[in-house]
């Protein structure tokens, strides 16, 4: 049985989001169909070896634009694991569970905070709109940036470029 999650600073989780971290168990090449979803995992520890983190990609089979790409912080006093950062497609309005000054009809990201925490809530609850993705490649590639996650070409092919092409595209004359 996990023990009661421990209290962070908004410093100690800045850090494990930034902090530099390598592939130790690779992604599955295809996404496994799972009621519903295609899923994908894949496990990381900073580059120190200090850290050991899960991360985490799903998208729904009917709704494509409806995805989640997380991060969690898995510490090793047995604590359970900590959500750090989620990116988001649009999937509704808000929940009950979220905050309503959050809408999630958009793209959006929940960062882990330490007031989300010392309220008793889902570190990862509160959420804002993002307008630096607009797809679920894009968002792979934000969350790449953003987890700082230093060899992830070696496991999705061109993620480093500024953006996919996913239609071939006429150069500019």
């Amino acid at each position: 049985m996990p023990m009661e999650p421990r209290h962070y600073s908004q410093e100690e989780i800045d850090e494990l989001i930034a902090c530099p971290k390598a592939v130790s168990d690779p992604p599955r090449k295809e996404m496994k169909q799972d009621r519903g979803h295609f899923r994908n995992d894949m496990r990381l520890k900073s580059t120190d070896e200090k850290f050991e983190f899960r991360a985490f990609m799903r998208r729904s089979e009917d709704f494509p634009e409806n995805f989640s790409i997380g991060l969690a912080f898995l510490p090793k006093d047995g604590t359970g694991e900590l959500i750090l950062l989620r990116c988001n497609g649009p999937h509704g309005d808000f929940n009950d569970a979220f905050d309503p000054a959050n809408p999630h009809f958009d793209f959006h990201v929940h960062r882990a905070s330490a007031a989300m925490m010392e309220e008793g809530l889902r570190a990862e609850k509160s959420a804002t709109v993002n307008r630096d993705f607009a797809s679920y490649e894009e968002a792979l590639q934000y969350f790449v940036r953003s987890a700082n996650i230093t060899d992830a070409t070696a496991y999705f092919g061109n993620i480093g470029q500024g953006r996919l092409l996913l239609v071939e595209e006429e150069p500019n004359p």
